[in-house]
């Protein structure tokens, strides 16, 4: 249940009867309306703004955030995030969305911004300037979904980054840095994704020795947004302890991911140990192993020898992939 799925979202109110239920003057509201597309009341025939009880309890939210010391554009983008009957009927039809082409492209003009964006987040990535890199997430998650600025803006970042530091370019500090930055930025969607409730749960950790949880991360949080209960270990999680979580949660699928050929051995070893320290209980089958990693995109051969389902190349395709596998089972 959203936080305002259950307020009627037929609109009513006028700008005067917001303005009196929730303490927001009516210029503050209409420059939110302006600078970031929301709120989006209705029209009268009169061209008079008319708002809904979501829109009110909106409103209300967002004062509330602004209050705690959030801008207005983080409170909106976490709006998104956090309520989806609100944002699929309000907030995404408000803002200026793109209209993607049947091939996936994007407009021209929207396709250089984001080229620019990343420009932007690397820069300031490397200059260890997290404020200059948190407005272009912040600008991206105004232009199109949160997926889509993970797989587009965020993980090619890193993606940047991370080639840089192989060619000498930048130190290991900052690679560190930029993947703090992005974890820390995911981390805190993740956790407004509600991974508590949903189906499952399923179970998320790198195992012993891998440190690199960017790739299934992101993967939990797509889950999450697409209804999935998560538990996220997170990482260097020794196998028995994973065990230990699997059954205490009767979880029916595990995600491991491994970015180096060593986390990929340990991760191939596990996933047979696993069936082992997990047997069938009952009606609780032995949990099913998803898996991936850049360990595995480098190396498919590796993957062969696992046993559990290759979840894909990124998160999106994980999630495809785990939704399939568990109408399936």
């Amino acid at each position: 249940m959203g936080l305002f799925e259950r307020l009627r979202s037929e609109p009513v109110y006028n700008t005067r009867a917001v303005v009196r239920q929730t303490g927001v003057p009516a210029d503050t509201f209409r420059s939110w309306e302006r600078r970031h597309g929301f709120p989006a009341p209705a029209r009268t025939d009169g061209n008079q703004r008319r708002y809904s009880e979501r829109d009110i309890a909106a409103i209300a939210w967002l004062r509330d955030q602004t209050q705690a010391g959030m801008t207005i554009g983080q409170a909106i983008a976490h709006l998104r995030t956090l309520e989806p009957h609100v944002t699929g009927a309000t907030v995404a039809t408000a803002v200026a969305r793109p209209v993607v082409s049947p091939n996936g492209a994007y407009p021209d003009a929207l396709r250089q911004r984001m080229a620019h964006l990343r420009d932007v987040m690397v820069d300031a990535l490397v200059a260890f300037d997290a404020a200059v890199a948190d407005r272009a997430v912040e600008e991206a998650l105004a232009l199109l979904p949160l997926e889509e600025v993970c797989l587009n803006l965020m993980q090619p970042v890193l993606v940047e980054i991370g080639e840089r530091w192989a060619r000498g370019e930048v130190g290991v500090s900052v690679e560190h840095f930029a993947s703090g930055f992005v974890i820390r930025k995911v981390g805190a969607l993740f956790n407004l994704s509600r991974p508590d409730t949903g189906r499952g749960p399923l179970v998320a950790a790198c195992l012993e020795g891998e440190l690199h949880e960017v790739g299934l991360l992101l993967t939990c949080l797509f889950l999450s947004r697409r209804g999935f209960a998560i538990v996220y270990l997170g990482p260097n999680l020794p196998l028995r302890d994973l065990a230990q979580a699997v059954a205490r949660v009767r979880a029916p699928l595990v995600l491991l991911s491994a970015a180096t050929p060593p986390a990929a051995e340990q991760l191939i070893h596990a996933s047979h140990e696993l069936a082992r320290l997990l047997p069938r209980q009952g009606e609780h089958p032995t949990p099913m192993i998803g898996f991936g990693g850049a360990a595995f995109i480098a190396d498919p051969s590796l993957g062969e020898r696992v046993n559990g389902v290759f979840l894909g190349t990124d998160a999106e395709s994980a999630s495809q992939t785990v939704e399939r596998v568990l109408a399936a089972s």
